[in-house]
């Protein structure tokens, strides 16, 4: 089941990757490039969490509008109703503040859980990763779309688990491997890391398209009739 759901997820990647950058770029690629200068030129030579708090804060400003409208776009693609560019921007907009609201939650509870010995950090995001699908396609207020995540993702916990795992190690072990061969303190650094963060904002979709699948396949199971014998 596993092996399926990421086969799947990667080729609804492939067959949708246009659409996702067109939702992610436009915004993601100014702000990790002012981002970058401002880290380069006017913070201090060792970053204090003091110097990254406006670059932290702005992107928390536009972060729910492209991740919202990513949610918003796969579901559009599964319904067959397939929505553009900038009516994945308008609802992910109009829906800015309840995902923010949901993301302070459930970024402050996996915080918590990872002070606490680390594995708890982790059960936590994975518990609450419908979360966002709670939200945003069935009106669910904040709280209580992680409750009902929470309920959701039971009996799917290692399934979730193993795909985000295969997908970090896919994504990140190159990301590593390229940092290393460069000075920290040197420009080709900083291009070639601001580069790779813009490109992992696009591939960081994968996250969420596992998720859905997994959350399409969780409501598909609970909704089969309870009566083996049933049409």
């Amino acid at each position: 089941m596993l092996k399926k759901l990421l086969m799947d997820s990667w080729s609804f990647f492939k067959n949708h990757a246009v659409a996702i950058s067109m939702i992610t770029l436009p915004i993601v690629i100014p702000i990790d490039v002012l981002t970058a200068l401002y880290q380069y030129f006017l913070a201090n030579e060792e970053l204090k969490l003091s110097e990254q708090l406006i670059p932290m804060f702005i992107a928390m400003l536009v972060y729910p509008i492209y991740a919202a409208g990513i949610v918003f776009y796969i579901a559009s693609v599964i319904s067959d109703e397939r929505i553009d560019t900038k009516t994945s921007w308008k609802l992910g907009t109009k829906f800015w503040w309840p995902y923010v609201t949901m993301s302070f939650f459930v970024g402050l509870v996996v915080m918590l859980g990872f002070v606490l010995l680390v594995i708890p950090g982790i059960i936590f995001a994975v518990r609450y990763a419908f979360s966002e699908f709670e939200l945003l396609l069935n009106k669910s207020n904040p709280l209580d779309s992680m409750k009902n995540s929470w309920d959701a993702t039971k009996d799917y916990m290692w399934l979730i688990l193993g795909g985000y795992f295969v997908i970090t190690l896919v994504l990140y072990a190159p990301y590593y491997l390229i940092a290393e061969l460069f000075d920290e303190s040197s420009v080709y650094y900083w291009v070639i890391d601001t580069t790779l963060n813009i490109i992992f904002s696009v591939l960081g979709a994968l996250y969420t398209i596992f998720a859905f699948r997994v959350y399409e396949f969780a409501k598909l199971q609970h909704n089969q009739p309870l009566n083996p014998d049933a049409p």
